[in-house]
């Protein structure tokens, strides 16, 4: 069938391979249109698998399972269901049919035709081919494609996850790993804002206009994509849509050894800087296109490291470091798993898993091994600066680490986050807004970022942005342990003890015993003269010890709260014998304030270095 046509309320155009209803737009693989035409021009025929497979992928050999895919593809553009199907029918052991009436459409004057793109649509038929067809086994494609003109700067970008075509759900990792690494290389553009992996993984999966992501994240651009592994290669596929406009711009497809695929990711990077015409620094340049082969067993071994990681719980993060830890075995010249590895030491301390001294320690000797063979890399030295700044309390070698990581990666939503949790201890609190504002540029859905810019805002007496903040957090994620333990803690804080105790218990509940909550709400128990409750807390906090560590900072900040000033400095003084990490807070800690004239609290802040 030539030229658009109708299945119902759907209009089908396939030479743009999309689908329109109702204003919304959706996108399918040029092959599934193919498939779709096939159909369509057989209407209410059974045509058989082998003559769909033998129609479409005429010169190439593949498999069910790819047609299978197309289908499936399809039934999801179309919102049709394969047990009661309204558009197409699967017949067993045969083949399927197209059930839904088709209606062709007739193409208008050239004169009165819209103008829906500002390049020949040959040529978004064109970028279609490209956007998958390698990586479904099609012949021969040319190599690029892109639009003569753009439509408007592009100052920003998001790059979804990419589709996982290799037909095993196990490989799913090794997908997001190659998200995450390319939106790492685009990220080191300092001209260009890019949307952090946080938040686009929200979409994995999700068939939502880009408009209406683009809006969401407030990009001006998205890249989507798709990526293959096979025996020994790699193929990966882009494009570039200009996304309010929701109009093609650029096609890529590549193909290389898994040795090499570290470059092929560079490529990728330096390639959309150039479709967007983004000036690089040479360092930039370098940073993105200068990486070296490397050992796909390692690299298979650092994206599930970047998997586990990213799932931050504690038998996670450890999987993770088994995984970095195989990496540098394999690859001892890798700069990013040290740096990778750095950071989860420091993970587990910061998160109270475990003492903080020794895994600062070997953070330390990590993220300063990635700096010698990589002094460009700016996760190593914004790990030496969390080192730096949390384990062992040098305040100006850790600001400058920050500073030196930011410069090295502007858009990079962690070094601002840190970097902005540094301030905020400190004291220069609005230094530390502006800074997590730099981090929400990058990642806007992170609930951490929304949870400690409201902490930031409570810091400096703004309680109202606090509030919205926090409210923010729970209208994405009502659950969100880490929104209802802020608030509550701010409502402690403001003396509100009746919301203040019902939020906290609600983040006990949702936590399962998480030993941060616990001690927040036998603080807001005590501030509310609930001293019984209190103290029940304080218990809960000690059985808890006996299956992981609890921090004695939060000890102290329900005796605090208590008015027990012997029993709340006892428990700082061997939070200070321990090193704990979480001191560095103590200077702004309002659960503390009522101590801040006593001589013995003021020498741990001298020892800590927070007092002069």
């Amino acid at each position: 069938m030539q030229g658009d046509f109708r299945i119902g309320k759907w209009l089908i155009q396939p030479q743009m391979n999309i689908l329109q209803a109702n204003g919304a737009t959706k996108h399918v693989e040029p092959k599934a249109m193919q498939v779709l035409v096939y159909l369509s021009e057989h209407a209410d025929e059974v045509v058989t698998k082998e003559r769909l497979i033998g129609a479409v992928w005429a010169d190439t050999f593949v498999t069910d399972d790819v047609l299978t895919r197309c289908i499936s593809e399809l039934r999801k553009a179309f919102e049709d269901e394969a047990k009661n199907p309204q558009v197409i029918e699967t017949i067993p052991r045969s083949g399927y049919r197209l059930v839904a009436a088709v209606q062709r459409v007739e193409a208008q004057p050239a004169a009165a035709r819209a103008p829906t793109r500002r390049w020949p649509v040959v040529l978004a038929a064109v970028a279609g081919l490209l956007f998958v067809g390698i990586a479904l086994n099609v012949g021969y494609l040319p190599r690029r494609m892109s639009s003569p003109t753009l439509p408007m700067r592009i100052h920003s970008l998001a790059v979804l996850p990419l589709a996982n075509l290799s037909g095993d759900p196990d490989q799913e990792y090794f997908a997001d790993g190659m998200t995450e690494e390319l939106i790492t290389d685009l990220a080191k553009i300092g001209a260009l804002r890019v949307t952090s992996r946080t938040s686009v993984m929200g979409y994995k999966g999700a068939h939502k206009p880009l408009p209406d992501i683009a809006r969401e994240l407030n990009v001006d651009a998205i890249i989507e994509g798709t990526v293959q592994r096979s025996g020994g290669r790699v193929r990966i596929t882009a494009q570039l849509i200009e996304a309010r406009a929701d109009q093609h711009l650029w096609a890529e497809s590549y193909e290389r050894d898994l040795r090499d695929v570290l470059a092929l990711q560079g490529e990728v990077a330096g390639d959309i800087a150039a479709e967007i015409r983004v000036k690089l620094t040479p360092q930039e340049r370098a940073s993105i296109t200068g990486a070296r082969p490397l050992n796909p067993e390692a690299h298979e071994a650092y994206l599930q490291g970047l998997y586990f990681w990213n799932r931050l719980t504690e038998e996670d993060i450890k999987k993770s470091m088994e995984r970095y830890q195989k990496v540098i075995q394999l690859a001892p010249d890798y700069a990013p798993a040290y740096s990778a590895l750095a950071f989860s030491y420091t993970l587990l301390a910061s998160m109270e898993f475990a003492p903080s001294r020794e895994n600062y320690t070997e953070a330390k000797k990590l993220a300063q091994k990635a700096i010698e063979l990589d002094d460009g890399l700016a996760d190593a030295h914004g790990a030496l600066g969390f080192v730096l700044c949390y384990g062992d309390w040098d305040w100006a070698a850790a600001e400058a680490q920050f500073k030196r990581a930011n410069a090295l990666e502007p858009n990079g939503e962690v070094g601002h986050a840190v970097y902005a949790l540094y301030l905020g201890d400190m004291g220069r609190s609005e230094e530390a807004i502006s800074e997590m504002k730099k981090s929400l540029e990058a990642d806007p859905l992170s609930v951490l970022s929304l949870v400690n810019l409201g902490s930031l805002y409570g810091q400096t007496g703004q309680a109202e942005k606090a509030i919205e903040q926090y409210r923010k957090v729970l209208e994405m994620d009502p659950k969100s342990v880490n929104a209802h333990g802020g608030l509550g803690r701010l409502y402690d804080l403001q003396g509100n003890h009746a919301q203040a105790i019902a939020e906290l218990r609600e983040a006990k509940t949702l936590s399962e015993s998480d030993p941060f909550v616990i001690a927040g709400l036998g603080h807001a128990y005590a501030a509310a003269g609930k001293s019984r409750e209190a103290h029940e807390m304080l218990n809960e906090l000690r059985q808890l010890s006996k299956r992981r560590y609890v921090t004695p900072y939060l000890v102290a900040s329900v005796y605090a709260g208590l008015a027990e000033r012997e029993q709340t400095l006892f428990w700082l003084e061997k939070a200070l014998e321990e090193h704990n990490d979480s001191l560095v807070s103590l200077k702004v800690d309002a659960e503390f304030a009522s101590l801040r004239t006593d001589p013995r609290f003021q020498e741990i802040l001298r020892r800590i270095g927070l007092l002069h």
